[in-house]
């Protein structure tokens, strides 16, 4: 009797022992082939992310495009904003064709399908996943700054007028441009002008600034040599083809109407915004010297706001 229970108990051992063997396979099989869907998905993810950061700064780039030169036509803004994206896309391993890119004055779209060959999900019929993704820039007025130079133009003089000037402050009534927005006086106005001020204007609100009366002059002009010799190291700052928003020398001003209902101290309408590269400083003529550019700045689109030359480019969803 003890004989044939310890025959039967080894039976049993042996039987389950092999039953395990079969269930450790099979285990590996399911742990294989999982370890081989996280491999191939992360590859898809990874792609999937190399794939919308390629579009973004492809579209960023073709808005860039957007901003016409002197001499471009609509037509040729476009095809440039087209060539830009195609490059920089190029650039992160990604071929653009045309008809993967749509491109309007106000935006550029572009949409990009690939396909992701699979490696051990092969093994349960996925050959490759296929996926696309794709990316919008807006461009647009710029509608609200933080470094806005409290000095406003009137839109007549741009994109032509060369001078900022302040010799004969009786013929707008006491005024230079000046903007009273932080505060008054000849320091906070420099401090302004070295530093920028925020203005905000919002679509379809009407925005009213104080005007700052007076020459000023000397702490005026100081601040506009500081920002000059700031540059002074800077190659493409010295010149207005090629300076950009990171040169201290760009200025960005605020745009009215007119002063000629403006009377010593009183407030006036800001309409927009414009680039100003300063060139020179004329202190016998009390007179900053210099052209107004096309630029992207940063701040706020304004959807409805007139444009003088200052360009904001967004990403959108």
């Amino acid at each position: 009797m003890r004989s044939w229970l310890k025959i039967t108990c080894r039976k049993l051992y042996r039987d389950q022992q092999g039953g395990v063997l079969v269930l450790v396979a099979l285990m590996m099989v399911v742990l294989l082939g999982v370890t081989a869907l996280v491999v191939d998905l992360g590859r898809v993810y990874a792609e999937q992310s190399s794939l919308q950061k390629a579009l973004d700064a492809s579209v960023l780039a073709g808005a860039q495009g957007l901003i016409k030169k002197e001499t471009q036509t609509q037509t040729q803004a476009e095809a440039q904003a087209i060539s830009y994206a195609k490059d920089i896309s190029k650039k992160n391993s990604y071929i653009l064709n045309d008809s993967d890119i749509k491109v309007t004055s106000s935006y550029i779209k572009v949409s990009k399908e690939v396909s992701v060959p699979m490696t051990f999900a092969k093994v349960i019929g996925f050959n490759e996943i296929t996926f696309s993704k794709e990316a919008t820039a807006l461009i647009g007025p710029l509608g609200s700054s933080i470094g806005v130079t409290p000095i406003a133009v009137e839109k007549k003089n741009i994109p032509d007028g060369k001078e900022l000037k302040c010799s004969n402050t009786g013929n707008q009534r006491g005024n230079c441009g000046y903007l009273d927005i932080v505060g008054s006086g000849a320091t906070t106005l420099a401090d302004g002008i070295r530093n920028g001020v925020k203005i905000y204007v919002k679509d379809e609100v009407k925005f009213e600034f104080d005007t700052e009366t007076g020459q000023k002059w000397g702490p005026v002009k100081s601040a506009f040599e500081h920002l000059i010799d700031l540059d002074k190291n800077k190659l493409h700052c010295q010149s207005k083809s090629t300076a950009d928003k990171n040169c201290k020398r760009v200025i960005t001003v605020a745009v009215v109407d007119t002063f000629d209902y403006v009377h010593g101290k009183d407030t006036i309408e800001v309409v927009g915004f414009a680039a100003y590269w300063l060139s020179s400083i004329n202190n016998g003529q009390k007179s900053v010297r210099g052209e107004f550019i096309n630029m992207i700045g940063l701040g706020e689109i304004s959807e409805n706001g007139q444009n003088y030359g200052t360009y904001v480019v967004k990403l959108t969803d």
